[in-house]
């Protein structure tokens, strides 16, 4: 399998797709990328059966950059943190379960919705 590798950078018109030096494509959205390169490999080298390809894909943002990476990287650690508390909410709700807590004083401590503490219940209870 062979790789290409696109730098796909915005401009007035939408977006350019580099290939190398003096191979470039352009498309209207970063969605027509694969239709974009793969057509243009296609005209550069008619007949080449390209279904082997994929693409490697990196982005040249200018000045929005540090914004975008630093957006990803707060998102990445929310997912994260959201991940840890559902684990810790699983865990406290199966806790007072266990100790015979009823499901409406669990969600009303826990400030959660009745319904969610059933659906941790049976999630727990399918384990």
């Amino acid at each position: 399998m062979s790789v290409v590798h696109v730098v796909a950078k915005r401009w007035r018109g939408g977006w350019e797709f580099r290939l190398g030096p003096e191979d470039v494509t352009q498309g209207a959205t970063l969605g027509d990328v694969a239709r974009q390169v793969f057509d243009y490999l296609e005209t550069r080298e008619p007949g080449l059966d390209h279904s082997a390809t994929s693409l490697s894909v990196t982005f040249d943002l200018g000045t929005v950059t540090e914004a975008v990476d630093t957006a990803k990287k707060a998102i990445e650690r929310a997912e994260h943190a959201h991940l840890v508390a559902d684990t810790r909410l699983r865990a406290a709700v199966a806790a007072m379960h266990r100790e015979r807590y009823a499901s409406r004083d669990i969600a009303l401590l826990l400030e959660i919705d009745r319904d969610r503490v059933d659906e941790l219940l049976r999630s727990t209870d399918s384990r």
